[in-house]
């Protein structure tokens, strides 16, 4: 019974996630931004001096991911790249007046789909579920360290 409950839960936790990316990609269709672009703008607006190494850790992708995303961003309007006074090899990306009416619109746009996702849900319901992911994200943090060590474990022993 506890597997069956712990599968279909797992089920579940996809199919909430899913549905919010579906909500999040609708809302956000006709801006010209694609919903993985609006974290990455929401990251810039946040942190400006922010390197694409730094972006690629925060949304846990490659920096060539992040690179080419820039770039389109860049093609579009939404940032500018500006040369570095004191070493010319170095760009800070730079959030464009259009980029940061996108950020400005997505803001309202994702308190809409939070309010939207979260309706009829009370405050306790909402902390008790905060309790739940957060337990549920660290055992899968700390399942996933047990994992690299094993395998640093193996490759140290030459298997």
């Amino acid at each position: 019974m506890r597997k069956d409950l712990q599968h279909q839960l797992t089920n579940l936790f996809r199919q909430a996630d899913q549905s919010l990316k579906r909500v999040i990609n609708k809302k956000v269709a006709g801006t010209g931004v694609y919903r993985s672009q609006h974290r990455m703008l929401m990251i810039l607006g946040k942190h400006p001096d922010c390197s694409q190494s730094a972006i690629a850790e925060k949304l846990e992708i490659s920096p060539a991911a992040v690179a080419v995303s820039l770039k389109k961003l860049e093609r579009a309007g939404f940032i500018s790249r500006q040369c570095d006074e004191a070493d010319n090899r170095m760009n800070h990306v730079v959030v464009t007046p259009k980029g940061k009416e996108v950020i400005n619109q997505s803001i309202i746009y994702f308190q809409e789909v939070e309010d939207a996702m979260f309706k009829d849900f009370s405050e306790e319901e909402m902390k008790t579920l905060e309790k739940f992911f957060i337990r549920f994200i660290q055992n899968g943090d700390d399942y996933y360290q047990d994992m690299l060590k094993q395998e640093e474990k193996m490759r140290r022993s030459g298997l």
